[in-house]
């Protein structure tokens, strides 16, 4: 009976509209299965800084873009902390009418959350598989870049082995009929020409040829 509900309720755009309060609502289970406690780390997606660790790659948002976030509350004038509507804080209460819709878009835009420690201050409607599976080539690409601006030779950085990866990687397409914004793919190709030449001179300064220092 769960897996039924919970393939009925992934249909729902809206999950304030299934408004945990009303009586005979979704079973608990079926929440935990429509949201994740998960946090999402949108590391790739900030914009380059000067410290490495916690700069981004400034890679768009694409199908990310609009993954829903549900929060108790999203009104930095209203007095108190943001919570899941999972948190223990929040009564475990699941999704309720009065509750806040965000989208990652949305929170990339703004500062002024004030979020619970413990949970984060929302819960993540649970990926796609295009979402998910752009999550993950996301992350990829930061880590190249990553290991790329560090300026060391591993055998992550090896030339063959990052032009291999990145030729994974600009092949990407979404998986479940998506569309791919021209705007986001042409710049998910442009960071991946700039990390091929990036991976094309650190080959050349590290190589057998190159002077010694």
């Amino acid at each position: 009976m769960n897996l039924r509900l919970l393939a009925l309720a992934r249909g729902v755009h809206d999950l304030r509209s299934l408004d945990a309060e009303r009586p005979g609502g979704l079973p608990v289970a079926v929440w935990h299965g429509l949201l994740t406690e998960d946090r999402v780390d949108l590391a790739p997606f900030r914009q380059p800084g000067s410290d490495r660790w916690r700069s981004g790659s400034g890679l768009p948002l694409g199908p990310l873009a609009a993954l829903q976030l549900h929060t108790t509350n999203a009104n930095p004038l209203i007095e108190g902390k943001s919570h899941s509507p999972l948190c223990r804080h929040a009564h475990e209460r699941a999704v309720v009418a009065g509750d806040d819709l965000l989208t990652v878009a949305d929170l990339m835009a703004r500062t002024d959350f004030d979020w619970c420690n413990k949970c984060g201050g929302h819960a993540v409607r649970r990926l796609t598989c295009s979402q998910l599976s752009y999550y993950r080539a996301a992350h990829r690409l930061h880590d190249i870049k990553r290991r790329l601006d560090g300026g060391t030779r591993t055998p992550d950085t090896d030339s063959s082995t990052v032009s291999a990866r990145l030729e994974e990687l600009a092949a990407w397409q979404p998986v479940d009929g998506e569309q791919w914004c021209s705007s986001d793919s042409w710049q998910w190709q442009d960071t991946i020409r700039e990390l091929r030449h990036k991976a094309g001179r650190s080959h050349a300064a590290t190589g057998p040829g190159a002077p010694a220092s």
